[in-house]
């Protein structure tokens, strides 16, 4: 099974970036691809519990979490982008059912996957 991975650094507010990237992992099943989520630099904000991209016009990042918790999506965030935006743990939406991952691992976890895609 291939691996691919899909690695988001735009901010959740004002862009799409996050719920295409969830677009695309979704359509994934069924293929045989094993899709995951990172979020890093300003993406790490769509974890907040108070996140809300559609006061911005932008749909609600709350579709995502059916499907993440039905097909048990990987979703992984970088530790030093969360200290950064001074996002604490007890502020994570559970829903994201988050993992997180230093920035030293970074590039042996990216170089882990068989495909890396950016948005």
């Amino acid at each position: 099974m291939k691996k691919v991975l899909f690695a988001v650094y735009t901010s959740p507010a004002g862009s799409i970036w996050i719920n295409e990237t969830f677009r695309c992992i979704f359509g994934m099943y069924g293929q045989d691809i094993e899709p995951v989520a990172l979020l890093l630099n300003e993406a790490v904000l769509a974890v907040h519990k108070n996140c809300k991209p559609e006061q911005c016009g932008v749909l609600p990042l709350s579709i995502t979490f059916k499907y993440i918790e039905k097909y048990q999506t990987k979703v992984y965030a970088v530790k030093e982008d969360l200290e950064k935006y001074n996002i604490k743990e007890d502020e994570i939406d559970p829903r994201w059912n988050l993992q997180l991952i230093l920035k030293s691992d970074l590039a042996g976890f990216v170089h882990s996957f068989d495909n890396v895609i950016f948005f």
